[in-house]
């Protein structure tokens, strides 16, 4: 077998090892794989070149490993390759100043305990206190928390 073919089944498996540790993480199989063919890619040397062939090989090998995740981890935490935007906005939090206790509006689902009313022009999700509201029937917000609005049936 050819040197330069046994070089390549090196530089495949530090390849490979890179991108298990930085492009694919927690897949295990590109580790396995990468280290397989730099062992083996060692020990061709040591079996067809010789002693002397085969521990510089090795060395060469280990010093390009440490090398490889040196730079790899360099890239990682200069950002180049990361997306730098940040998400602030929230979910589910509503605008209080829309809704106000006591306010009156209408079902238009069943509230098993939580369905969708609308208030004025604002169709919002709503939560009864535990009791099966019918769609279609009045209801009146009783509390408003940070993410939530509860009704309860009103007797009017």
């Amino acid at each position: 077998m050819s040197f330069t073919i046994i070089l390549l089944i090196i530089l495949l498996g530090l390849v490979l090892i890179f991108l298990e540790m930085f492009v694919i993480p927690g897949t295990a199989l590109f580790g396995i794989l990468g280290g397989i063919a730099l062992i083996a890619g060692v020990a061709l040397i040591y079996g067809i070149y010789g002693t002397k062939w085969g521990s510089i090989s090795a060395m060469v090998t280990g010093i390009a490993l440490v090398v490889a995740v040196y730079a790899g981890f360099k890239v990682i935490q200069s950002n180049r390759i990361a997306m730098k935007a940040e998400i602030k906005s929230k979910v589910n939090v509503l605008d209080k100043h829309e809704f106000v206790l006591g306010q009156k509006g209408k079902t238009v689902s069943d509230l098993r305990p939580n369905g969708k009313a609308i208030f004025g022009d604002d169709k919002t999700d709503v939560y009864s206190e535990g009791e099966h509201v019918m769609r279609g029937s009045e209801v009146e917000i009783i509390k408003i928390t940070s993410s939530k609005i509860y009704v309860k049936q009103s007797k009017t």
